[in-house]
Parts: C-alpha cells; sequence; structure tokens
C-alpha cells in the first residue's frame, strides 16, 4: 500500500499549509484492519457487484470492451484498479482477476496498449483510459510484485507515456477553442485542435496525469519527470471554471498534484492543490456534498468526482493538519458518496441539489461504466483513512465498527455515529506502553468526554482531536461522547438557489420524501429522535431523515424526490 508522506518546507505565506506532515497521520495499513458494520456492508455489496457477468473477463457483456470502444483501456483499468483495491481490503480474493490479468495482453495492439496508435496525434480519451489502467497495474503490482504486471506497466510508459513528451504543453486550454454544452455522459471525442482529439470530458488528459505519476514511482523512472512536469505545468494554466473543466478530471487531478509533490519533493503543489479544492467547493460542488459533472453545467453527479474529493480532502488533511478538510471528508462520504451508493453495491447518478431546485432526484441508477469501479477505491480508501498512525497514538479521523492491530494490541472498536456520537473502544489484547488514543472532534460537536471503564479520564483537545493518555490493559473499555444535536447551515456553492438552507445531524445531511416544495415554521425546533433516527420539527408533521439511506432503499427514478433544501424565513 503506497503511503502518502510527504515532507514538508517552510513557504512563508504557505506555513498554514504545511503546519504537519503526513509522515505524522499516516495509514496504519490495510492489513491490521477489519472493518465491520456499515462501511463493511458497502464494501461486500460493491465486491459482490464487481463480480457480476458485467465485470467478468468476457468480451462486449463483460469488462472487454469492443476494438472500436471510445475510451481504450477505461473499462478495463477501472475493472482492474477495483478488484485490486477490494481484495486488498482484506474482503476476500478478487476471483476473477487473475484471468483478467491473464486476457489482458491479448486485447491490446503490438506495442503493449489499448486501441490504436494515433501517434504523432493525441487521443485525451485514449491517454485517460491508460491513466485508469496503468492506476490499476501499479495498485495490483505494489500488493502482489507479479512481473508480468511490472512488465505491462513498463510497455505503456515506453510505448504511450514517452510519446506524448512534448504535446501536453499545447494541451487547448482556451475556452474558445473547446466545444460548449455537448457530450454524453459517458463522454465523447467532440473536435479535433491541432495534435489533440479533444473529450467532452474536459481536462481527462490530467487523469493520465495520475496514472504515469504513480508509473514512475513504481518504476523508478525519472525519465518520465519531464512529461509530469509538463502535465502538471499545463494544469496549473488552465481556468477551470472559463474551460467548463470535468470535476472528475479536476479532482483526479489534485490527487495527481499531492501524490506528485511526494514523489518529487514539490511542496509547493499542495497550495495549488488546495486553492482548486476550494474553488471546487465553491463552484462544482452540489449542496449534498456530491457535484457537477463540469465547472459551470450541473446537469448530474458523477460519484467518480465525489470519490476522488473525498480522497483529496482527506489526503489534505494527512499534510495539514487542517480539521476543516476532514470535516469536508466526512461530510463527502456520507451525503456525496453515501447517497450515490445504489442497493446493489453500484454507484449512481443524481440530479444537482440546489442547482434548479430542494430537490434530491435520481438522474441515472447506476453509471456501472465508471462510477461504480470508482467506488470501490472510495470504499477501500474510507478503510484505510478510518485508523491513522502519528508516532505512538492511534488516530481515529473517521469512526466505523473495526477490529484494529496497532503497537501490539488488539482494539475493538464499535460506534454509533454519525447518527450519535458515541464510540467504544475495547482492548482484547493491551497495546505496548505509552500508547494514545486521539478522537476527532467535528466543530457541530458539543461537549466530549472520555471514560475508562466508566470512570472520567483526561483528556487534552488540539487541532481538532481529543487525546488521551492512560495505561490500556486487556479487558478495558474506553468510551469517547459528544454531543450531537440538529442544526441548520448555510448553502456552500455561489450558485445554489438563493433564500435556501440546510438541517444537520452531525455529518448527515436530512431531507424528506415529498413532490411538493414543503415549507418549515419561522419558529421550528428540531430535535434529534435517537429510536427512528429522525428529526422532529415542532409544529408541523415533517420528519427529516438522513439521506445516506439509498443503498438500504430500493428507490425508483421515476417516483423519488426527497426535499433537502428549506427557505429561510
Amino acid at each position: 500500500m503506497q503511503k502518502l508522506t510527504i515532507a514538508i518546507c517552510c513557504l512563508g505565506m504557505l506555513a498554514s499549509v504545511f503546519a504537519g506532515s503526513t509522515s505524522e497521520r499516516t495509514s496504519i495499513g490495510l492489513e491490521n484492519i477489519e472493518i465491520k458494520g456499515d462501511l463493511g456492508k458497502r464494501i461486500d455489496r460493491n465486491f459482490n457487484r464487481l463480480e457480476e457477468e458485467r465485470y467478468q473477463p468476457i468480451q462486449d457483456t463483460g469488462c472487454f470492451r469492443k476494438a472500436n470502444y471510445r475510451w481504450p483501456g477505461d473499462m478495463e483499468g477501472r475493472t482492474i484498479l477495483s478488484l485490486a483495491m477490494l481484495q486488498q481490503s482484506g474482503e476476500r480474493e478478487a476471483k476473477y482477476l487473475p484471468k483478467i490479468m491473464e486476457m489482458t495482453p491479448g486485447r491490446m495492439n503490438e506495442v503493449g496498449y489499448f486501441g490504436i496508435n494515433y501517434f504523432p496525434k493525441c487521443d485525451e480519451q485514449q491517454l485517460s483510459g491508460h491513466g485508469w489502467l496503468l492506476r490499476g497495474l501499479c495498485e495490483l503490482y505494489a500488493d502482489r510484485q507479479d512481473p508480468a504486471v511490472k512488465t505491462m506497466i513498463e510497455k505503456i510508459a515506453d510505448n504511450l507515456v514517452v510519446p506524448t513528451q512534448g504535446k501536453h504543453k499545447v494541451y487547448p486550454i482556451e475556452p474558445r477553442t473547446r466545444v460548449k454544452n455537448k457530450g454524453k455522459v459517458s463522454g465523447e471525442v467532440l473536435s479535433e485542435d491541432g495534435i489533440w482529439r479533444l473529450s467532452s470530458d474536459v481536462g481527462c488528459d490530467f487523469i493520465f496525469m495520475d496514472g504515469v505519476i504513480q508509473a514512475a514511482d513504481i518504476l523508478g523512472r525519472k525519465d518520465l519527470y519531464p512529461i509530469i512536469d509538463e502535465m502538471v505545468a499545463r494544469f496549473l494554466e488552465v481556468d477551470l471554471v472559463a474551460i467548463e473543466a470535468q470535476t472528475h478530471s479536476t479532482m483526479t487531478a489534485l490527487r495527481a498534484l499531492i501524490r506528485y509533490a511526494e514523489l518529487a519533493d514539490k511542496p509547493e503543489l499542495i497550495a495549488e492543490a488546495e486553492k482548486r479544492f476550494d474553488l471546487y467547493l465553491r463552484e462544482g460542488s452540489t449542496e449534498n456534498h456530491a457535484n457537477y459533472n463540469w465547472f459551470g453545467r450541473p446537469t448530474h453527479t458523477e460519484p467518480c468526482a465525489v470519490i476522488d474529493a473525498f480522497m483529496v480532502a482527506t489526503q489534505l488533511w494527512q499534510i495539514s493538519g487542517n480539521p476543516r478538510y476532514l470535516e469536508q471528508a466526512h461530510k463527502m462520504y456520507f451525503n456525496g458518496m453515501g447517497h450515490g451508493q445504489r442497493q446493489n453495491g453500484g454507484f449512481g447518478c443524481d440530479k444537482c441539489l440546489g442547482a434548479e431546485g430542494p430537490f434530491m432526484q435520481i438522474k441515472m441508477p447506476e453509471a456501472w461504466f465508471c462510477c461504480t469501479m470508482r467506488g470501490s477505491e472510495g470504499l477501500v480508501r474510507a478503510e484505510e483513512y478510518a485508523f491513522v498512525q502519528s508516532g505512538d497514538t492511534l488516530m481515529l479521523p473517521f469512526f466505523n465498527d473495526a477490529t484494529v492491530n496497532f503497537k501490539g494490541g488488539t482494539f475493538q472498536v464499535t460506534t454509533a455515529y454519525p447518527y450519535e456520537g458515541v464510540v467504544s473502544v475495547k482492548m482484547e489484547k493491551a497495546p505496548e506502553a505509552g500508547t494514545a488514543l486521539a478522537f476527532f472532534k467535528p466543530t457541530w460537536a458539543g461537549k466530549t468526554e472520555i471514560t475508562l471503564n466508566g470512570k472520567s479520564v483526561n483528556a487534552a483537545e488540539k487541532e481538532g482531536f481529543v487525546t488521551v493518555n492512560a495505561e490500556l490493559n486487556a479487558g478495558d473499555a474506553l468510551v469517547y461522547t459528544f454531543e450531537q444535536v440538529p442544526y441548520w447551515a448555510e448553502t456552500q456553492n455561489i450558485h445554489t438557489l438563493k433564500g435556501y438552507q440546510r438541517v444537520y445531524q452531525g455529518p448527515l445531511l436530512l431531507g424528506m420524501i415529498t413532490n411538493k416544495e414543503l415549507i418549515l415554521p419561522a419558529d421550528a425546533k428540531l430535535s434529534w429522535n435517537a429510536e427512528t433516527k429522525q428529526v422532529d420539527v415542532s409544529g408541523s408533521d415533517v420528519k427529516l431523515s438522513p439521506i445516506n439511506d439509498v443503498i438500504d432503499n430500493n428507490y425508483q427514478r421515476r417516483g423519488y424526490k426527497r426535499q433537502a433544501l428549506w427557505r429561510k424565513k
């Protein structure tokens, strides 16, 4: 498992970005986590979906697409990445992955990649697809060290990546040169400009960048750095709003900047990622923490982008220690990803909450050709991010039921979060002396308390975490509690309909299924009902429920309409 450990240096006014380093906040490793509860259920359902016929090594009806597929390597690459990540989660082995890997070389062209050779031109959809293929191969190689997989990476690097040198610097980024307001949900080549065949998924060349960076890392290929530098420089020149860039491409590019900041010792790229992440929150995200598919074009959400945004937010917290990123990650996970995952374990697209109205509605039941597969990495990363090491401290930036091994100890973690602020840790085996535990305290949390075997213990609060240093023995029970009550919140996107607000319980956005817009009483009081997991609104019959229940309900596209924004009085 690759871990982000960025060396931090002082950059004057950018000091806030480098308040900490990921070497201080690193995953304890998936091998030390047995996830359970809701996240375990979501991973299991997604894994089951990824072993159905659509993702098996079958042509046309499986993961292998026709020779004229307009995204060469994309379906294959996403499938490999998905299955490589899922089996890393410890759930089980991906039973169809060995056959997929056996058949893949035979599906490629004579020089070792998918599709035709467009040289001297570049097809950005082909490059984007191979970004996912490189990521999948790299994750698989990092986990299993199969030399045949490494050979595949090397061939793509030599025969597809290297020939693009000098071409990314002329990737068309002038807004007037790009075709606007066109493109299918799955994307299509719309035009040619010089040497570039351009996609409706504006900016998807930068998905390629992330795969190239990981390949350079896996292969130890510094000769690829000039090509990466070229792509990075071009991305930083893009006016994302003016060009109406695809938000998924943008979030993947931000992950690439973070990856390259570590690999090539370029910490200044973190500040660039921060700026563009804030732009995304301000102009490219929906009010349920999902996304506009393009900046300025709120046609639908795409869980692919939500997953990459979730990863970016968490990684920025790891780097900076700034809890605002962690709060965004919580809300993206529970409301963006939580609403996007369907009952069958796949992920689908929704209408953009706040862009045209106060309702959440299903746009596409499942985007099996992209989002379901990206969902796999998002869920596995959620498991990986759940338990973080900082020296001798086990940090819990997220709360999930799990069995965790750390510093020689075994911890059984159970929680009522996100519905209530209760996290229990039972010591099955005592950790090494000096081991501490740190629990996230979000800004919506009220009074906190930590008890050890029923007795309150002293705890220190710093940078959004409550830390307890106490001798822990086998059989001990540590309980962290914090108050959570419903609260009103302003909208976040500057393009959202004016005059509306949101209601939350902890990180959970609340709504109500209704065909017509409801108006809440001006003096309404909100009260959480722990038994029903709903918020009662005084002076009305309205009962607000968390929107992350889609996985447990077979909501139909035509009949599902849920109000999640409320007029101000």
